[in-house]
């Protein structure tokens, strides 16, 4: 579900606006406004995270991105963990879930896709060697 401040009517008012406009400058715009956008550059994946403490399940996206991971409630579009690499202590998976460890935290996310999870651990897998190597490294 997506959350809006903006009414139906007002979407309709811009579209209604937008008409006219070439599809070459509007292709630009919607170019320039996906650059602008933080998540732009990762990757996404559906999950439904179960919260260990009350069982309540809370629907999320898995954002990964190079730099680090953040789990978003899908239906709020606020950020419940961001995560740097270098913090995950330990990951697991299986072909429908992910499991994390941060810190004092263990985060269970079952996730919608099967052929997805896959990539979810192999791009969390580069990412973690990458960023552990790194910080070894480092002088």
């Amino acid at each position: 579900a997506v959350v809006s401040t903006q009414s139906t009517g007002e979407f309709v008012e811009i579209w209604q606006r937008l008409r006219d406009v070439p599809s070459g400058v509007l292709f630009r715009k919607y170019c320039s406004t996906l650059e602008r956008w933080k998540y732009n550059r990762s990757t996404l994946f559906r999950g439904l995270y179960s919260n260990p403490k009350d069982g309540l399940k809370t629907s999320v996206c898995v954002n990964v991105s190079e730099k680090k991971l953040t789990i978003i409630n899908a239906d709020k579009l606020g950020i419940m963990e961001v995560v740097e690499y270098d913090k995950i202590q330990s990951f697991g998976g299986s072909p429908f879930s992910l499991t994390l460890k941060i810190a004092d935290k263990i985060f269970s996310i079952m996730l919608v896709d099967k052929h997805k999870s896959y990539l979810l651990i192999e791009l969390l897998a580069a990412y973690c060697r990458r960023t552990h190597s790194l910080t070894r490294d480092t002088p």
